[in-house]
């Protein structure tokens, strides 16, 4: 998506926002990737160790270590940030650009404040 910001427009792809019609410029963020994956394998690894060490054999524990490494990736997954851009106008609210580049979603903010204040070339 191609992304551009003047003194006149903020554009993002085939949509275009007029700067003076922007009230307020927005950056959110949220997690995609809930957590549930990670405690439930993690719950399952736990139970199989335990049955494991319970006298379970080494068939049960190997099924625990899968389910641990299961739990592991889920829980990297889960701390993915997506950051998101939000411009209001007096009508209404949009979601311009979502990101996992927290930096670029800044600097796309910081240049449609420079804009919407005049200070933007």
């Amino acid at each position: 998506m191609s992304v551009s910001v003047d003194r006149d427009f903020a554009r993002f792809g085939g949509k275009s926002y007029a700067i003076n019609k922007i009230n307020s410029v927005e950056v959110r963020s949220r997690h995609p990737h809930g957590q549930t994956a990670m405690f439930i394998f993690g719950l399952v690894a736990v139970i199989c160790m335990l049955s494991a060490v319970g006298g379970g054999g080494a068939g049960v524990a190997v099924v625990g270590i899968i389910f641990a490494v299961l739990a592991y990736f889920a829980w990297r997954k889960s701390q993915i940030v997506e950051y998101q851009l939000f411009l209001m106008t007096s009508s209404s609210e949009a979601q311009a650009i979502s990101s996992l580049d927290g930096d670029m979603i800044q600097g796309l903010r910081n240049r449609i404040e420079s804009a919407m204040s005049g200070q933007l070339a």
